[in-house]
């Protein structure tokens, strides 16, 4: 299996903003390959103190980590590798398009901003990063996509076993259960609320008693168009779904997990309305095995998880090899000149 490698790639670099040519008795380096830039020791007091080090050995760890940037971002400045301002700005879109999908909420451009600065300092210290960033990526994949993409990153399966192995607590499942419903949503009006909550209890009564059935029931009151047409089923309900117990109350949600199979609920008032509940399967919460499935509901197992992810790490670890052949390579053609200690 080739792996296709994507523009979005982790590599682990500190990317370094260029640099002011200062006078030499302030400098820790000089790299050059197509200009000369002097890494100043205040450039390294300041990396130093973002990446916490502390002692001289750790200083020139630092400092040669900076000469690696340096002389990659004048490597990819000389085989044609730019960033238009028009680029940077979708750029610095698809970042805040990112963030508010990770936290689930709309963000306006000056809320972006301020989470950006408390960040990075400054919007503009931020662009840098995602620029050299984006610079980075085009250039590994202009100089060394041939070779990556022709690599198989597929793990052995004994790889996958041991992963499991060492990890299988790590891979659990939450009690859980699969469920259909009668649904009538809230208003606001305590009038309206009130008559509904009643026919629900009505409804609840006659299929208690055998005048009608759960199914007809869904077809004749339910609110919910979208799950209607599946007679209701809405899916499964885990125990750690915290959306779910954000939106229609914890006690909505131990109440459904606690019903017997097969048996129809009382009506149950959650957060947006009311309910009638059937439980058709109900798992509770265990260690899943290396060839369950992630989810009841979703045909990806513990096993596919695994080899996904190992798959990632190899892939990730012949970037770096790439990576590191590279800044070699340039290194070997640039003029590089440590001061730091000597």
């Amino acid at each position: 299996m080739k792996k296709i490698i994507s523009l979005i790639l982790v590599i682990s670099l500190v990317l370094c903003s260029a640099f002011a040519v200062p006078n030499n008795r302030n400098a820790a380096a000089t790299v050059n390959l197509i200009r000369n830039t002097v890494i100043t020791n205040a450039d390294l007091a300041n990396q130093m103190s973002a990446l916490g080090a502390t002692s001289d050995d750790q200083a020139l760890s630092v400092l040669n980590i900076m000469i690696n940037d340096e002389v990659f971002l004048q490597g990819a400045e000389r085989d044609g590798i730019t960033v238009t301002d028009a680029q940077l700005d979708a750029l610095y879109a698809q970042q805040k398009s990112s963030y508010e999908s990770q936290a689930g909420a709309s963000l306006t451009d000056e809320q972006f901003e301020q989470v950006v600065i408390n960040a990075y300092g400054s919007v503009d210290a931020y662009k840098e990063s995602i620029k050299n960033q984006y610079i980075l990526q085009t250039y590994l994949l202009q100089e060394k996509g041939e070779e990556l993409n022709s690599r198989d990153y597929t793990p052995a399966s004994a790889d996958v076993e041991n992963f499991y192995r060492r990890n299988a607590t790590n891979f659990t499942q939450a009690e859980n259960v699969k469920f259909a419903q009668i649904y009538m949503s809230k208003t606001g009006d305590s009038a309206t609320d009130s008559s509904k909550k009643a026919t629900m209890e009505q409804i609840a009564s006659d299929i208690h008693s055998g005048k009608l059935t759960f199914e007809a029931a869904v077809n004749q009151y339910t609110e919910d168009e979208e799950s209607k047409a599946d007679g209701g089923v809405m899916g499964w309900l885990s125990s750690d779904n915290t959306t779910v117990r954000q939106l229609w109350g914890s006690n909505f949600v131990d109440t459904v997990l606690s019903l017997p199979l097969g048996t129809v609920s009382d009506v149950l008032e959650s957060g947006t309305g009311y309910h009638i509940v059937k439980v058709t399967v109900h798992n509770d919460a265990r260690i899943l095995g290396i060839d369950d499935r992630i989810q009841p509901d979703v045909d990806y197992t513990v096993r596919d998880y695994i080899s996904s992810y190992l798959a990632q790490v190899n892939m990730q670890s012949a970037m770096n090899e790439a990576l590191n052949e590279m800044v070699e390579e340039l290194k070997s053609e640039a003029r590089i000149r440590i001061i730091y200690g000597n």
